[in-house]
Order: structure tokens, then C-alpha cells, then sequence
């Protein structure tokens, strides 16, 4: 039997709040989800006058990086060289803007954003990745 880490609702809010932080500064208006190690939504945001469509895909980003385990880049990066194959397994969504959410070498969650370029939905990401970190290197 192992130990496993489980990401709790305040680091989940705790991403959404640092990453919404950014967003707002910059002028963006986006969606927002994080969802635990299995893909289950633990929490969600979407801006004032972010567009519909980003609120699903943000959710799917954020699923399709716990369950792969691999940030959406990778799948994107895998349909772009020629292997539309990739965008059919099950619960890959291959469009950059999801990162898996990791303590160690753990996979404990994902983050999803979505409303921007994609490259652009990334730096939100990372905000609320790097918020994530430096609360766990407090609890170290």
C-alpha cells in the first residue's frame, strides 16, 4: 500500500485565485477549471465576458492533463506532426492550455484555461501552478 497526495479544494481555489489575478491585471477574460487526479471538477471560474465555448474547454483541458499526466501540448504537438490518432484517445484534448498539477513527481490534479491564444492561456496557467508551489514549499 502506498500514500498518495490529494489535492483539497483550497489549492484548488488557490490556483483559480492567482491565476484570475493575472488575468485581470493583463485585461483577459477567460474560464478557468481544476479538476482532482481522476478529472473530477473540484473548481471552476469564468470571467465576466469570457466567451462561452472557453468554459467547457477549460474543464477539458484540465481533465485531459490529470488523466494523461502530460501537459495538452503534447497531444497538440503529436496532431501537428501528422498522428491525428492522437486526438482520439480517451480523455485527450489536444490543444495547449492544460498542465498536470504535480507535488514531487506525483500527478495530483489539472489545470485548464481557456479564452486566449492558446500560448496566452498558458501563462495563466503557470501563474496558478507557480501560486500552487510556493504554498506547498511553505508546508515543507
Amino acid at each position: 500500500m502506498r500514500h498518495v497526495r490529494i489535492l483539497e479544494l483550497r489549492d484548488a481555489e488557490l490556483m483559480l485565485e492567482a491565476a484570475a489575478e493575472e488575468a485581470s491585471r493583463r485585461g483577459w477574460n477567460v474560464s478557468m477549471a481544476v479538476v482532482d487526479q481522476c478529472g473530477c471538477l473540484m473548481a471552476f471560474k469564468k470571467m465576466d465576458r469570457a466567451t462561452v465555448s472557453s468554459a467547457q474547454t477549460a474543464i477539458q483541458k484540465a481533465r485531459s492533463a490529470a488523466l494523461t499526466k502530460r501537459p495538452t501540448k503534447f497531444f497538440e504537438d503529436m496532431v501537428n506532426a501528422g498522428r491525428p490518432g492522437a486526438a482520439m484517445i480517451d480523455g485527450v484534448f489536444p490543444i495547449e492550455g492544460g498542465l498536470p498539477v504535480q507535488v514531487g513527481d506525483e500527478t495530483v490534479g489539472g489545470l485548464g484555461v481557456s479564452g486566449l491564444k492558446s500560448e496566452l492561456d498558458l501563462v495563466l496557467v503557470e501563474a496558478g501552478l507557480s501560486a500552487f508551489a510556493r504554498h506547498c514549499s511553505t508546508l515543507a
